[in-house]
């Protein structure tokens, strides 16, 4: 199976936005770019809705779910280098999401092999079922049960779901679908504010209609623009986009302690250009996640690295790491130590894969 450039060009623009949002720049005007950054997730989701059916037309379920199963857990590394205290109250962030989003795809996918028009409905039934939970556990609160299914969690299953299937039916639609719903997202966003009807167009964590709204604008249009061009990207040579979206695993446990680092650091308010030019910082922190990737690439051939990623067992015990070192090192160790796992992971995510799964 040929791999799709038009996915991971769409991971790739998910990690400039990511870039953007993750800066959190509140100087100079640009903390106006923040809600912009903060859509990167949906096309990260909606690509790997794409790739997750791909699969289903692949692998046996067996081994695919146990490879999400482990991507989840070892996952929850990326979540203690965001928060310190990830164990005393667990939620999904951005890989347990996309675990279970591509889980659903592809057992769907695998058993029913539905019309896109199904993956649309579904899209919006698991927007919709955000507010129906939300009223049915009124008042109720579940650790660990209740922020994994609806907010307030990080990234909790309704309505996250939506941009999976969504996606899916996006990649599979004709493209003159893609276009024509991109102008009715963005025409009901206009509509809606005229009518002064309150969007709450930045309450991500709660996704609120505008922002739900916001979020199919950006899917939509992505794809429309990327299909109409996929003559040129599939023959084109890899390039910046396609880099960042093959190695997106990796981009995201690189490029936030960076951030963190030159932030904590206060480099773009102590740094004149940067202070003055605040674009600058995102070229900076992008430049250093791109040399660091650079130099970690090379591990990934080395043979004893490969025969040791190619045992199912280290896999299980990557994945106990990652709850040990938060359960028994000390903050600052454990933020190192989730790193190391987690880059570890990114690397040879490709060899767990092909570890697990059965064509």
């Amino acid at each position: 199976m040929t791999r799709d450039k038009t996915l991971d060009i769409l991971k790739g623009l998910g990690c400039l936005l990511m870039i953007v949002a993750h800066s959190s720049l509140n100087i100079g005007g640009y903390e106006r770019f923040k809600f912009w950054g903060g859509l990167a997730p949906a096309l990260f989701y909606a690509a790997a809705g794409a790739a997750a059916a791909l699969q289903a037309q692949k692998y046996k379920p067996r081994g695919v779910l146990i490879t999400y199963a482990l991507l989840a857990l070892i996952g929850f590394s990326f979540n203690r280098i965001t928060d310190p205290g990830f164990l005393q109250e667990p939620e999904f962030d951005i890989i347990q999401i996309i675990a279970v989003g591509a889980s659903a795809v592809y057992l769907i996918e695998r058993r029913f092999q539905p019309n896109a028009w199904i993956y649309l409905a579904l899209g919006l039934l698991a927007f919709a079922l955000k507010f129906i939970l939300q009223a049915l556990f009124k008042n109720i609160s579940i650790v660990g049960v209740t922020n994994f299914l609806f907010p307030p969690g990080i990234f909790p299953i309704f309505p996250w779901l939506f941009p999976f299937f969504i996606g899916l039916f996006a990649y599979r639609a004709e493209n003159r679908f893609n276009l024509t719903l991109a102008l009715l997202a963005a025409f009901a966003l206009f509509a809606l504010n005229q009518l002064h009807i309150p969007l709450d167009l930045e309450n991500k964590w709660d996704m609120s209609l505008g922002y739900f709204l916001a979020c199919n604008l950006l899917i939509f249009s992505a794809f429309f623009f990327l299909r109409a061009a996929a003559p040129l990207t599939q023959r084109a040579p890899a390039g910046l986009l396609n880099f960042l979206g093959k190695n997106s695993l990796l981009f995201l446990y690189v490029h936030f302690p960076i951030i963190l680092a030159l932030k904590e650091n206060r480099i773009h308010r102590t740094v004149k250009i940067i202070f003055e030019h605040p674009f600058l910082f995102w070229i900076l922190a992008l430049a250093l996640t791109l040399l660091l990737m650079f130099m970690l690439l090379p591990l990934t051939k080395l043979p004893l690295l490969q025969r040791v990623f190619s045992n199912g067992r280290i896999w299980l015990a990557l994945a106990g790491m990652v709850f040990a070192a938060g359960l028994l090192l000390s903050q600052q160790n454990a933020y190192a130590a989730e790193i190391a796992l987690g880059v570890s992971a990114a690397l040879f995510y490709p060899l767990m894969g092909k570890t697990f799964k059965q064509k």
